[in-house]
């Protein structure tokens, strides 16, 4: 059966990790069969403290260790040709995710919160949350510039391409928005805090509810829930039928093999 259609057929493995390591994860992603997850460290997640690290741990949640220190509040993270991008408030920093070595750092000019990041393979795509703006950043490059910028984007968070349409959850009024061609569609919306998306190989479109602790699936223009009793959920990922959901506040991450 290849749709998600209850949570029953969703959950075939579930385990919370935490390895001992995380302090306020925001990210978790898929990458060479480990998973990846930025760490804010000390809270608000908008000051330059430095504390903030990327860690990179076992499928099985159980070791893990610390990849990268030294940033300020890390968020959204995507690969694109074997490099780790990261989120940093007003910078994007692309990471070895070999060594941990910081490769390169790319000032947002005029970004005030940057949140989540994906790629289209020949960009990088980054939400500001504060600033209602998802920038773009050539991978040519690596000059950034405004993508789209707009009210109706209230307060983008979560971003993945679904081919040529760009996905975008919304933070300040819990929509599903699909961008393309300049135009803002809204798919669903839902009484919450919306914070990551991701679609997975036969196109069904999850993600987290930052404020009530649920996954949803989209489905006709509805969320139905697929995961619930979360908490606070954040930037989820998902690869080869594994979604990773950081779970902000309880500093864990909830290892989920999911039926494809």
């Amino acid at each position: 059966m290849r749709k998600l259609v209850s949570i029953a057929i969703l959950l075939l493995l579930s385990t919370t990790a935490s390895a001992g390591i995380l302090k306020t994860p925001e990210s978790a992603q898929m990458y060479r069969k480990k998973i990846f997850v930025s760490n804010i460290g000390n809270l608000p997640p908008s000051i330059k403290d430095g504390d903030g690290f990327i860690a990179v741990m076992e499928p099985d949640g159980k070791t893990g260790k610390i990849l990268t220190r030294g940033l300020n509040a890390p968020k959204g993270i995507t690969f694109v040709k074997g490099k780790l991008f990261v989120t940093d408030i007003d910078r994007v920093v692309e990471i070895n995710p070999e060594t941990g070595k910081v490769e390169k750092t790319i000032p947002v000019k005029g970004a005030q919160f940057l949140n989540d990041i994906t790629s289209n393979g020949k960009a990088l795509f980054a939400s500001d949350t504060q600033t209602n703006t998802i920038y773009r950043i050539p991978l040519s490059n690596f000059k950034p510039e405004i993508f789209v910028k707009s009210p109706s984007l209230e307060g983008p968070n979560g971003l993945v391409f679904k081919g040529k349409v760009l996905l975008c959850v919304t933070w300040n009024t819990g929509k599903v928005l699909a961008i393309k061609d300049g135009r803002i569609e809204t798919l669903c919306r839902v009484n919450g805090n919306l914070d990551g998306v991701v679609v997975t190989e036969n196109g069904t479109i999850l993600f987290s509810d930052f404020k009530n602790g649920i996954v949803y699936r989209l489905k006709n223009h509805r969320a139905i829930p697929v995961v619930k009793g979360l908490i606070t959920p954040a930037d989820i990922g998902y690869k080869n039928g594994i979604l990773t959901i950081p779970q902000f506040y309880a500093n864990s991450i909830k290892i989920i093999k999911v039926k494809k």
